[in-house]
């Protein structure tokens, strides 16, 4: 009897591992190679597309910070011409001149910077690269639903597959977040929760925008909030007086 139940719980785990392992694998890598083929052919292809949207979103948001930065250190350069104040905020010649100077190598790093990385390049090549994909994965729609019986299919579905590595081996890959952008187009297929999916749009924004809102708006957002700081100030002054 004890032996019997031995043997149960022996394969009872044995089944439970097996089924743990299985849930593991990713589905398309469960069954044959064609369907295997038609899955990374569709997720490069829709993450390849959003790379090349994501870099095409940096290279116009860095003009944009550019020509904002631009504007502040004109802006400021006119605090001495005129005789401006800033609301509550008095400038000094010395301190209009630091901001200036500040500014200035700020944009020119910031400009240098932004060049080597090449967005309009990447854009271009990463849409290059979703075409080029798209039209094997077509090809291998095709022949799946009208060469199902054509016993050369197998040399058909090889060539895709040595076709595909020779895309992938000319350009350059895609960033995770790529994936993950292409993944919420279909977030049913990939059963992505809701909270999954606010997790995907933080990343998303901290990587691709966060950087140059904080410099379009940040100097904005700061001189705000230290005139109010100082009308604060000013009528707790005004009400102990």
């Amino acid at each position: 009897m004890l032996r019997a139940l031995w043997d149960f719980c022996k394969k009872y785990d044995r089944a439970r591992r097996i089924a743990k392992y299985r849930r593991a694998i990713p589905p398309y890598l469960q069954k044959d190679f064609e369907v295997e083929l038609n899955y990374k052919l569709w997720t490069t292809k829709g993450a390849r597309f959003a790379a090349s949207h994501r870099t095409e979103t940096l290279q116009r948001l860095s003009s944009q910070c550019v020509g904002y930065l631009s504007a502040y250190l004109i802006i400021v350069g006119l605090v001495n011409v005129y005789g401006l104040k800033f609301w509550m905020i008095t400038l000094t010649d010395n301190q209009v001149n630091f901001s200036s100077v500040s500014l200035s190598v700020l944009i020119l790093l910031f400009s240098q910077l932004e060049s080597s990385e090449s967005f309009v390049l990447k854009s271009d090549r990463y849409h290059n690269c979703a075409l080029d994909i798209a039209e094997l994965y077509n090809e291998l729609r095709y022949n799946k639903t009208y060469e199902n019986t054509n016993p050369q299919k197998g040399k058909i579905l090889h060539d895709i597959g040595d076709k595909y590595d020779k895309i992938l081996k000319r350009y350059e890959n895609h960033r995770p977040i790529d994936y993950k952008k292409f993944q919420m187009t279909k977030p049913d297929y990939f059963r992505l929760s809701l909270v999954t999916r606010v997790v995907i749009r933080t990343e998303y924004y901290w990587k691709v925008h966060f950087k140059y809102h904080l410099f379009m708006f940040g100097p904005l957002v700061a001189f705000l909030l230290l005139n109010l700081k100082k009308m604060v100030y000013g009528v707790n002054d005004q009400i102990e007086h």
